[in-house]
């Protein structure tokens, strides 16, 4: 199991409400997205970002990757 795998594991199925999966594409291009960034976060700037999210970062990812479903005009 991949450090990947346990963050899902312990967002959706544990449902711990703190969790950053750093790892994550969805999760990374919508910070990038969304915070006006060049390039894709690296580990350390995401947790950085997310530091205002606390305690609740697993809620802020999920908010993230429903984001990247909207269309915009």
């Amino acid at each position: 199991m991949g450090v990947w795998t346990a963050h899902m594991f312990l967002m959706f199925t544990l449902r711990r409400p703190n969790i950053l999966p750093v790892g994550d594409f969805g999760v990374q291009m919508a910070i990038k997205k969304h915070y006006r960034k060049r390039k894709l976060p690296k580990p350390a700037e995401m947790e950085k970002i997310a530091r205002a999210w606390e305690p609740y970062r697993s809620v802020a990812c999920w908010y993230l990757w429903r984001s990247l479903d909207v269309k915009t005009m």
